[in-house]
């Protein structure tokens, strides 16, 4: 896989820059600031393109899971972006499309494994867990699927809200200390799979928008390409810490604050209305 330290474009909804026009501009003015390549994908539903989108598995080369998620059953299947959307972009030149029900915000990637919580289960219920995790490996070309607890509550149930890569042997997670019983779950899973963790400032708010939380106070969901990383900042004292974790964690990037509290409040944040890749 093509993990997002090696991406060098970045394309939006083209609903972003009509939904959060200042966010929009601010996201544009500093990509190209760093010299990154940026593009619309037309014809989109809703902002949160990390979710219908392709993953990239390689040069080139895609996989399109299935989007159909169960937060959006019922009175907002309206808002479900259909996979037509990405077959005119020029950047993909093979994609092959798979069955299984998986968003992109439920992939965490790394070269030669991949980060999920444990909603994949439930979304595929037909799929027995040994045999999904098969298929998984082979259609993300990867060694490794390392399932990990949903986070209790979460209707989402993303990977990107949770964890991210920072190398093949380490991962940054929110720090669940006011959570404990599922901060020991998560630190288990990571254990098993062979991984080493560092944690970052999580202050989460208990607000809601038609029955999803806000990500308000999630640090996590930043959004990196190649050696570029923005991180959402909401005007509160977690801010500094969680930029000096980022700066760490990442010595050789650069770390960007960007104001995001009125797109958290929708319930994802920067990493959700982006797609990166390897162009």
């Amino acid at each position: 896989m093509i993990p997002d330290s090696e991406t060098n474009a970045i394309f939006f909804s083209d609903l972003l820059p009509r939904r959060h026009p200042e966010l929009s501009a601010d996201l544009l003015r500093i990509l190209k600031d760093a010299r990154v390549k940026t593009g619309l994908v037309p014809g989109t539903r809703d902002i949160w393109c990390r979710d219908y989108m392709p993953v990239q598995v390689g040069p080139g080369r895609f996989v399109q899971f299935t989007y159909r998620p169960d937060y959006l059953a019922g009175k907002y299947e309206h808002l479900i972006t259909p996979p037509e959307v990405a077959e005119g972009l020029p950047c993909i030149t093979e994609c092959v499309r798979s069955d299984i029900v998986l968003d992109g915000g439920n992939v965490v990637r790394w070269t030669d494994r991949a980060i999920l919580t444990d909603k994949v289960y439930r979304e595929n219920p037909r799929c027995a867990p040994e045999r999904l995790g098969r298929r998984l490996r082979e259609r993300l070309e990867v060694e490794k699927i390392i399932v990990i607890p949903r986070e209790p509550y979460d209707r989402i149930g993303h990977a990107d809200g949770v964890v991210r890569f920072i190398d093949g042997r380490t991962v940054l997670v929110n720090d669940y200390a006011a959570m404990p019983a599922y901060r020991k779950r998560l630190h288990a899973a990571l254990r098993r799979a062979g991984l080493e963790w560092q944690e970052i400032p999580y202050r989460p708010t208990e607000d809601q928008t038609d029955g999803i939380p806000s990500a308000v106070g999630n640090y996590i969901n930043f959004l990196q390409v190649g050696r570029t990383i923005l991180m959402p900042v909401y005007g509160q004292k977690e801010d500094e810490a969680a930029a000096r974790c980022l700066e760490r964690a990442f010595p050789p990037g650069r770390v960007i604050p960007l104001a995001s509290g009125q797109l958290a409040r929708e319930g994802g944040i920067l990493n959700c209305v982006s797609w990166t890749i390897k162009a």
